[in-house]
C-alpha cells in the first residue's frame, strides 16, 4: 500500500504495520495527477493546481495529528494490472481502516452554520417521529411546509453534489468509521455522525448503516443494491467492481467484459450467500420482453428494494440452491395448490423477503417452464407476492429444478415454442383432487397446469394421473403425439396395461401398445364413466397464436345421475391466458 508522507508529500511504501493514515473521497476530474506524476514531482510542479487537492489533503491530515494520506487518483499504480486488481479488491478495507476520511465536494458550498443547525434538526426529528409511529403501526403525518422547503433546498445544493451520484463513492461514504465533509473551500460542514439523517434521505442507505450501527451482512442484498441503483460510473465494469466491499467479495478484474461484470458479482455472490432478495429486482417499464433470467442487468434494476426486509418468520425453507451450466438449481420452487384465484397454475420462487410496510406479503417472481424442469422468469416488470396466511397450501415440486440465470434475447422465442403443439389435459375439479396429481417422465410436463410441453420435438409421450377426491382410485391418460397425428387413451388405475407401467417407454413403445388397444376413449371408476375427446385450442400469450391439443376428460355418473361433470364447468380454469 504507497502513502504520502504528509510532510515531506513523497510515497513510502507498506507491507505489513501500515500506520493511521487520512484517506480522501473525491470525484475525478479530467486531468487528475497519476502515480509517476506523484512519485516524480519536483519543485517546479509545486505550482501545478492539479496538486492542491493531494496538497490540502495532507494540509489536512497533518491538523488531525496524521503523518500519511492516501489518495486514490495517485497512490495506485494503474499500469500494474496486478496492483489495480489488488487495490480495487482492497479498497473497501482501505477505507474502512483509514483513520479519518475526508470527502471533499468540488461542486458545493456549504450552508451557513445556522441552516444547516436547521436542516439537520429537522431530518433528525422527522426520523425519530416516523419511528415511533412505525412501533405503533400508524402512518406518520404528512411533511410540513417548513420541512418540504427544507429538503428542497437539500435537493438543490447537497444532494445535487456529483459526488452522491458517483458509483465508487458509495463504498467510501460506508466503509469508514469517521467521515468530514468538506465542501469546494475546504471548509468542513459536518461529520457522516452529525449528518446521518440528511445523508440517509439523499442516498437511501439505512441511518443505522451509516452511524455504525448496524453490520452490512445484516442488510438484505437487495436492499444494499438499491443503494446503487442511482449512482454511475464511467467504466460499465466499475459498476460491478465498485460494490465488491459492499458484498464482501473478491473477484478478477477483467475490463472489457461489458456488463458480463455485474453478472459474475451477481454469481459470486450466489456462491457465498443465502439471500433469495437478489432476484428481487424489476425491469425497466421499457423493457418488452416477457421472460428473462434470474440475474438483473444492473443495480438500477433494484431501485425499487430500498425497503425490503426479512419475514417475521421464515415459512419457506427453500434448501440449498447454487449454480449450474443449466442455471439455479433449486428444491425451493413453489406451485401454489390453493389460495387466490390468480395464483392457480403459475410456478413461484419464493424471495423470503417483505415489504416493511406490508409485512403479510412475502415477495416471490413467477416462473414459466419452458423446458425439462426449466424454468424462465415470467413477468420480470413486476414481482408476485404471497399472502403469508396460504403458505401451507403451497406444495413445493419435490425434484430440482432449473431456472434461466443469465440473460438471453431469444428466451421469449424458446419460451413461447416450448409450448407448440402442447398437450393439456382438462377435468372436473369437483370428481378428482387437484393435489394428487402425477406424471412422466415428469420433467416434461407444466404439471400444474397439466400441459405435456413440446420443445419443438417431433415425437413425444406422456402420461398423466389423478385420483378422485376422498380416495385411492384414479384415472391415467396416456397420449403420444408426432407430426400430424396423436392417439392417446384414458385408463382407470386398475386397469392400466402393465405395459405403460413404466416411464422409460420411447414414444414408438407406447405408439405400438396404444394402437393394439380399440377401446381406449372411456373407462370406469368409482361410480362414474370417464370419456376423454381432443379439441384444438390455443395456448398462446397476448397477440401470439401457439396451436395445441386439449384433452378433454368429460365424467358422467353410471347410476342416478342424470347431469355431466366436465373440465368445463370447474372453479378455476387450469390454464389462463396472461
Amino acid at each position: 500500500m504507497w502513502l504520502i508522507n504528509c510532510r515531506t508529500l513523497k510515497f513510502q511504501e507498506f507491507v505489513q504495520n501500515v500506520p493511521a493514515y487520512a484517506i480522501l473521497s473525491h470525484t475525478w476530474g479530467e486531468d487528475e495527477v497519476s502515480f509517476s506524476e506523484m512519485r516524480d514531482r519536483d519543485s517546479t510542479s509545486r505550482k501545478d493546481r492539479r496538486f492542491d487537492k493531494i496538497d490540502a489533503t495532507c494540509r489536512v491530515a497533518l491538523e488531525y495529528g496524521l503523518k500519511y494520506a492516501w489518495v486514490d487518483t495517485c497512490c495506485i499504480d494503474k499500469s500494474s494490472s496486478a496492483e489495480l486488481s489488488e487495490a480495487i479488491n482492497s479498497m473497501f478495507a482501505w477505507y474502512k481502516g483509514a483513520a479519518t476520511c475526508f470527502v471533499f465536494l468540488s461542486d458545493f458550498t456549504s450552508f451557513s452554520k445556522e441552516s444547516l443547525a436547521e436542516i439537520v434538526a429537522s431530518f433528525d426529528s422527522r426520523e425519530d417521529l416516523e419511528k415511533q409511529e412505525e412501533n405503533s403501526y400508524k402512518d406518520p403525518p404528512d411533511l410540513t411546509i417548513k420541512e418540504i422547503n427544507l429538503r428542497d433546498k437539500v435537493k438543490k445544493g447537497l444532494g445535487n453534489c456529483k459526488w452522491f451520484s458517483r458509483g465508487w463513492t458509495l463504498q467510501e461514504l460506508i466503509a469508514p468509521s469517521r467521515v468530514n465533509f468538506y465542501d469546494k473551500d475546504w471548509n468542513c460542514f459536518g461529520s457522516k455522525l452529525q449528518l446521518a439523517s440528511v445523508l440517509a434521505w439523499i442516498t437511501g442507505i439505512d441511518t443505522s448503516v451509516l452511524k455504525g450501527n448496524k453490520p452490512l451482512d445484516e442488510v438484505l442484498i437487495a436492499r444494499r443494491m438499491s443503494w446503487a441503483s442511482n449512482r454511475t460510473t464511467t467504466r460499465v465494469e466499475d459498476i460491478a467492481y465498485c460494490l465488491l466491499g459492499i458484498f464482501d467479495i473478491n473477484m478478477p478484474l477483467l475490463y472489457g467484459e461489458g456488463k458480463k461484470a455485474f453478472t459474475r458479482l451477481q454469481e459470486e455472490i450466489i456462491r457465498s450467500s443465502h439471500d433469495l432478495s437478489i432476484f428481487a429486482w424489476k425491469s425497466d417499464v421499457e423493457d418488452l420482453r416477457r421472460y428473462r433470467g434470474l440475474m438483473a442487468n444492473s443495480p438500477a434494476e433494484f431501485k425499487g428494494c430500498q425497503r425490503l426486509v426479512k419475514p417475521s418468520f421464515e415459512w419457506n425453507n427453500a434448501g440449498e440452491y447454487g449454480l449450474t451450466s443449466r442455471g439455479l438449481r433449486t428444491e425451493g420452487l413453489l406451485r401454489i395448490g390453493r389460495g387466490a384465484v390468480r395464483e392457480v397454475g403459475s410456478y413461484f420462487l419464493s424471495l423470503n423477503c417483505v415489504d416493511e410496510r406490508q409485512s403479510k406479503f412475502i415477495l416471490a417472481v413467477s416462473l414459466r417452464q419452458y423446458g425439462p424442469s426449466l424454468f424462465a422468469r415470467r413477468g420480470p416488470w413486476q414481482r408476485t407476492t404471497v399472502f403469508d396466511l396460504n403458505v401451507y397450501s403451497a406444495a413445493k415440486l419435490r425434484k430440482p429444478q432449473y431456472i434461466c440465470c443469465k440473460d438471453n434475447p431469444l428466451l421469449d422465442n424458446v419460451v413461447l415454442a416450448s409450448r407448440s403443439n402442447a398437450i393439456q389435459v382438462r377435468f372436473s375439479v369437483e370428481i378428482f383432487d387437484i393435489d394428487s396429481v402425477t406424471a412422466s417422465p415428469q420433467a416434461d410436463w407444466d404439471l400444474r397446469n397439466a400441459i405435456l410441453l413440446g420443445f419443438q420435438r417431433p415425437y413425444f409421450w406422456g402420461m398423466w394421473k389423478i385420483k378422485v377426491r376422498d380416495g385411492e382410485d384414479g384415472i391415467s391418460i396416456v397420449c403420444v403425439r408426432s407430426s400430424g397425428w396423436l392417439l392417446y387413451g384414458i385408463f382407470a388405475s386398475d386397469k392400466l396395461p402393465c405395459a405403460l407401467a413404466r416411464d422409460d417407454l420411447l414414444p414408438s413403445q407406447v405408439e405400438d401398445i396404444l394402437q393394439q388397444l380399440p377401446d381406449r376413449r372411456s373407462t370406469e371408476c368409482s361410480g362414474f364413466v370417464h370419456t376423454v375427446r381432443d379439441v384444438q385450442v390455443d395456448l398462446g400469450e397476448i397477440a401470439i397464436k401457439i396451436p395445441a391439443t386439449l384433452l378433454q376428460v368429460n365424467s358422467m355418473r353410471k347410476i342416478g345421475q342424470k347431469r355431466s361433470l366436465s373440465g368445463i364447468k370447474r372453479v378455476q380454469t387450469l390454464f389462463k391466458k396472461t
